[in-house]
Parts: C-alpha cells; structure tokens; sequence
C-alpha cells in the first residue's frame, strides 16, 4: 500500500490507566485533558480482562473494504482480489455506538504487586494498542531496554518537570496512531487503491487545524463532492469539501447548463467560490445564497481549493450518533462499574 499522512477516518478512543495506588490514579485523573475517554483500573487483571475482552480481530478490514475481483480467468494466478475503500461502510461507522470503546492506549505503572507493567504490556492482544510505561528513576534503564524491543511505545518518568502536559500529548498522538495503524494493516493484506486526498501533507496538515480550530473530533472520507464529513462532541456535522481543477471545472460547467450567473460560474471555475454541498438541485437554486468562498490549499499538488460547510439535516442527513459528549456521559456513569 502506498505510504498516506492520515488515516480516512478518525474519532476518538479510550485509554486504560492501570495503577496499583489508587490515589495516584484518582489524582492522574484529575489532570488528564476533560475530552479524553478512560477507565481507571489498581487491579492488572480485571484491567486485562476489559481490555482483552474488547478489542475486535480483523474488524478494520470488514468494516471499511469491498473486495473486487481482478484479472480475466476464474482461477489461479490470473484471479487475484483487491481492496476497494468503502465510503458508505466509513459513514455508517458514525452511527457505530461502540466506536468510542475502542481502546487505543494503555497508561501502566511498572511496579505493581500482581504483575509489572512490562508482564501487563506483553499480555494485551491488540497488537496495535499504544503502551506508555509510568516508571521511577530506578527502573529507566528498564524501561529504556522494553522500549528498544518495542514492548513500550514510550515510557514517562513519573516526577519528571511537566510529566502530564507530556503524558497528554503523548495519549492524543497514539489516538491516531492506533487509527492510522489498525487502518493500514487492514489495507495491506490485499492491494488497495487509495484516494490521493488521503497521500496529500497539506490535506494531513488542514484536518488538523479544522479539528483544532473548530472543537471537531471526528472525521470521515467522503465523496460527491471529495472531502470529509466531520462532527464535533455534541454531535453536529459540517462538510469539507475539496476540489481539484478538474472538479472545478465540472461543477462549473453544471452550473453554466443549468442557468447559473456568469459571475457565478467563473468564480466555481477559478477556485474562488464553491457551491454548497447540500444543494443538489441547481435550477432551483439562489445562487449566491448557496456558494462560499473557497480557500487555497497552500503547497498542494493539483491547485487544491477547500471550503468548509454546516450540513443541512434532512430525512437522509448525515449524523454523528451516539455523540461523544453522549458517550463519555456514559462512561461518567457506568464507568466505575466496569473497573
């Protein structure tokens, strides 16, 4: 599969904090970022037990591709399969009520009664979850050597200056990692061609900043037009549409045919307006009511051109549900019961 800056879908995921002290844990809580999902655990087997227990096998594969079959003979090596990425399966995982229990990272003490981090750590079967070790000064050298054989993703010292603004950043990174990772090994059983919109920096660079700007948490790939469907924590959905020249030039040429304003339709051709999503019927249209203003999408290939637009809820809407402020109320309130 060829190399891509960002997985086609993101939301978030739970993290799994196991501690013997349940004080320390009590207190941890306390200063992890208030969007982040997780279950506090001072037991490393029942922490075990939830996070083996709920991890899917192969999941990715079934839910986001099509197999299609290549070649002219019914058989051998004329017969191969391939992937198709399905958009249709990546929109109904908005809908998915456990897409936010999946556990992407485990927060381990390494001294602990029952078993040390690094017995807890070899014990997860998901091979994609992201291990960070809490460890004491005494047990670096430890935690240096389960690193370099890839037992740990990354080990934090626990009196270290800063250690949760490092522990923060690190949990939001391996996020979307686990995303990307479960993502990709799925795609490289079989050949998959994947979007270019997916292989593009600056589109990697752009999700980021609408994410961060905007308070959006979730995102979806998306066609007709090309772009991606986002949500934020309350549920409400907004499109980002993004065009090359060829598509400009279409959406243009659709206008012109159906009536639309000269200055209308130079300013689709030329990048500098783009037509809302939601409108699908041009000749019924107020022109000027349903275009905005498109920015470039700067270092680009193609001339890329991008606007961002609130989704119209009709009987076919798309919606982000269970939200995730609805999932983390959850969790607020069965999550003690699970631990």
């Amino acid at each position: 599969m060829a190399t891509i800056e960002l997985a086609p879908y993101f939301h978030p995921t739970q993290i799994v904090l196991v501690d013997d002290d349940i004080d320390f844990l009590g207190n941890l809580s306390l200063q992890l970022d208030a969007d982040l999902a997780y279950l506090l655990f001072d037991s490393t087997h029942k922490a075990l037990s939830y996070l083996n227990g709920r991890q899917p096998n192969g999941a990715a594969r079934d839910r986001f591709f099509k197999a299609l079959q290549n070649g002219h003979g019914d058989s051998g090596d004329n017969h191969r399969e391939s992937l198709e990425l399905d958009i249709g399966a990546l929109h109904r995982e908005m809908q998915a009520s456990d897409r936010f229990a999946q556990i992407s990272v485990a927060l381990v003490d390494y001294a602990m009664p029952q078993m040390n981090g690094l017995e807890f750590c070899r014990q997860i079967k998901d091979p994609h979850v992201k291990k960070i070790l809490f460890t004491g000064v005494a047990t670096e050298s430890v935690a240096v050597d389960a690193f370099n054989h890839g037992i740990i993703d990354q080990y934090i010292r626990k009196h270290e200056h800063a250690v949760y603004d490092t522990l923060n950043q690190a949990i939001r990174q391996f996020q979307q990692a686990y995303i990307r990772d479960v993502f990709t090994a799925a795609a490289d059983v079989f050949p998959v061609d994947l979007p270019g919109l997916l292989k593009e920096p600056a589109v990697a660079r752009l999700i980021e900043r609408l994410r961060t700007e905007r308070g959006l948490v979730e995102y979806y790939l998306a066609i007709e037009p090309t772009g991606f469907v986002f949500a934020d924590a309350a549920g409400q959905v907004k499109r980002l549409v993004i065009q090359s020249r060829d598509e400009r030039a279409r959406e243009a040429q659709r206008a012109r045919a159906a009536g639309a304003p000269a200055p209308i339709v130079d300013g689709l051709a030329a990048g500098t307006l783009m037509l809302d999503p939601n409108s699908s019927v041009y000749h019924e249209l107020d022109w000027s009511a349903h275009t905005a203003r498109a920015a470039e999408l700067g270092e680009a290939a193609d001339d890329l051109r991008w606007s961002l637009f609130d989704m119209s809820c009709t009987t076919d809407c798309i919606q982000a549900r269970p939200s995730y402020n609805e999932f983390l109320e959850w969790l607020d309130t069965v999550g003690y019961s699970l631990m």
